[in-house]
């Protein structure tokens, strides 16, 4: 036998010899396999010692099958490979197309590196690899989609202005100049207090720390009476007046508080419950006069009180063991005290000038304070409307239309609401004799605030603080620019023209929608966005 037919095959430790069958062999396999050193004589023989197996050859000689691993040159294979982790649940290819653009993937790399005309077609044929979803998902549930989230976000707005119900008390005994100022002051700083401590505590909970986010709220609602206090003295030294003043915007900015940590843990019934007294009592004293002054005023220091001490009471007991770390948001919680200071100015400024001596005027604002629950209750929704949207969708523009009709149909929910209490207002103070054109004009302006703040919170959903405050300024300057130069500008002291200041100030509202909706269009028809 020749070298050339003989073929050795080393794999591992074992070594084959295929060579042809010799007649005598034909019926025979011999395999020969390196001797193992069993023992120290097999040892000693030396590693040319070889044990020869014979083997009976079977009916049919044995196949085995050699599986290869499989060695992918498509770079989609590779990609649907690298995302599969995360992308494992998957239940459309909007979804997936989220993730690819947030991994930096653009209409030019898919072109170029895929083979697709955009992102959203390489999304659909990665989503096809991926295969079905490891489990099923349940639809999200919008927030305040059951009835006792809905009816609690719709009372914010009104459990916010529950003190209200006796300030007419308060405007006869401590003088009218100095108790609007220090309202006005208390009510703005009280708005920017809360935005921002209601940001950071529910940034804290969301990085699941809750006990830090009870603490923040228990160490804002300590601070809130001092810093009223702060407030009512320096109203006092500006305007005049008697301690009382300080008594009442440590009030005002304690009770804005005790809202805050009630609405954040959900115990907007106890809130109402406390304070039902308290507004009662204000209308006996509308209604009877001044006998029930003594015991309006006793019943609502009865109810802030109240309501304080259960906003301390509950934030007690939220920690859970040890915590994770976190770095505070600074950008975040710069960004929404600045949004809240704008907000406060932008309905202050319009309010307050007319507190002293036009009630009827200043009454306009009551419409929107009612429907801010509704505001607010159909911006929570916006979320989970955007998710489900992201699951009917087939392609980016026709998800981008069906954002921008939620949109639109939302914004006229928040501007029916607000319209219909204004109707029956405007119906009241027409039965007493106190409608104006004015009135109208005013109560129509809020009316286009409560459309503008749904796409404020919607823009707040998405941390655009400095677009907001930018819109909000514009609309601020233009309402007093144009009226300082038409001499229309009540906070400026121009007072003689407040028909033209509402109208300006109509128009100005509805431009600040206008600027919040364009602030709106780069991102809403972003997918990755509702992820």
């Amino acid at each position: 036998m020749t070298e050339e037919q003989t073929h050795r095959l080393d794999v591992g430790e074992r070594t084959v010899l295929l060579r042809p069958a010799t007649e005598a062999e034909a019926s025979t396999q011999v395999v020969r396999v390196p001797q193992r050193e069993e023992s120290a004589q097999a040892a000693g023989e030396g590693d040319a010692a070889e044990r020869t197996q014979v083997v009976e050859p079977p009916s049919q000689p044995p196949e085995h099958t050699v599986v290869l691993p499989r060695i992918s040159t498509d770079p989609l294979d590779e990609l649907v490979d690298r995302i599969r982790p995360r992308l494992a649940r998957a239940v459309d290819a909007l979804q997936v197309a989220a993730a690819l653009e947030a991994d930096g993937f653009t209409d030019r790399i898919a072109r170029v590196e895929y083979g697709f005309p955009d992102v959203f077609a390489l999304a659909a044929e990665v989503f096809d690899r991926l295969g079905p979803s490891t489990d099923t998902i349940v639809e999200p549930l919008a927030a305040g989609h059951h009835r006792r989230d809905t009816l609690r976000l719709i009372a914010h707005g009104p459990l916010y202005a529950l003190p209200a119900a006796v300030f007419p008390a308060l405007l006869g005994m401590l003088g009218q100049r100095s108790v609007v100022l220090a309202l006005v002051v208390a009510s703005g700083l009280g708005w920017m207090v809360a935005g921002t401590v209601a940001y950071g505590a529910y940034r804290l909970l969301g990085a699941y720390r809750p006990g830090a986010a009870a603490r923040v709220l228990c160490v804002a609602a300590l601070l809130a009476p001092p810093l009223g206090a702060g407030a009512g003295y320096a109203v006092l030294g500006m305007a005049g007046g008697d301690g009382g003043l300080v008594v009442l915007a440590a009030g005002q900015l304690a009770y804005q508080m005790a809202a805050t940590v009630l609405m954040f843990y959900r115990r907007e019934a106890i809130q109402a419950a406390l304070m039902t007294p308290a507004v009662l009592a204000g209308g006996a004293y509308l209604m009877a006069g001044a006998a029930w002054r003594p015991v309006a005023l006793t019943a609502a220091v009865a109810g802030v009180t109240a309501c304080y001490l259960a906003a301390l009471w509950t934030t007690r007991g939220h920690r859970a063991g040890v915590e994770p770390s976190a770095r505070p948001p600074l950008p975040g919680l710069f960004g929404v005290t600045c949004y809240g200071l704008c907000s406060a100015a932008l309905l202050l400024h319009a309010e307050g000038p007319y507190l002293l001596g036009r009630l009827d005027v200043a009454v306009a604002v009551a419409p929107l304070i009612a429907a801010m629950g509704v505001v607010e209750w159909r911006a929570e929704r916006f979320r989970g409307a955007a998710v489900r949207l992201t699951r009917h969708s087939h392609n980016p523009h026709d998800f981008g239309r069906r954002m921008w009709r939620l949109v639109a149909r939302e914004t006229v929910a928040c501007l029916a609401a607000p319209a219909l209490l204004g109707l029956v207002l405007l119906a009241v103070l027409d039965g007493i004799g106190r409608l104006s054109a004015t009135v109208a004009l005013m109560t129509a302006a809020h009316v286009a605030l409560g459309g503008a703040y749904y796409s404020a919170f919607v823009l707040a959903g998405f941390e655009r603080f400095g677009r907001l405050c930018a819109a909000i300024l514009v609309a601020l300057a233009v309402h007093l620019g144009i009226g300082g130069w038409l001499g229309a500008a009540p906070l400026l002291g121009q007072t003689d023209a407040p028909r033209t200041d509402a109208a300006l100030y109509l128009g100005s509202t509805l431009g600040l929608l206008g600027l919040f909706l364009i602030s709106l269009a780069p991102i809403l028809g972003q997918v990755r966005h509702y992820r």
